[in-house]
């Protein structure tokens, strides 16, 4: 079960390293610099909101705002999204 996880958070750190890979204001640097909230932290977070393991996380912007998107697959393997703000690790949606 660790494994797994720590093979999720793999997963979801190399999106991040490719979905901030972008130029300009919008690049990796403005997102990492926005993020309070850790991707192990909005990992929990997402957990603790929808039952089921994170199998994919990436920080990407909506806006003005800087957010977690993941992917939680549930005991029946069912897919939920689920949006956490990289600044207050609220769930957003």
């Amino acid at each position: 079960m660790i494994k797994r996880r720590w093979v999720g958070i793999g997963l979801g750190l190399g999106s991040l390293l490719v979905a901030g890979c972008g130029g300009g204001e919008q690049g990796k640097s403005f997102l990492i610099r926005h993020a309070t909230v850790t991707l192990s932290q909005a990992v929990e977070i997402g957990e603790r909101n929808v039952p089921g393991r994170a199998v994919k996380a990436e920080l990407e912007s909506s806006g003005s705002r800087v957010m977690y998107q993941m992917e939680i697959i549930d005991a029946v393997n069912r897919t939920h999204k689920v949006w956490i703000d990289a600044e207050t690790g609220k769930v957003v949606e």
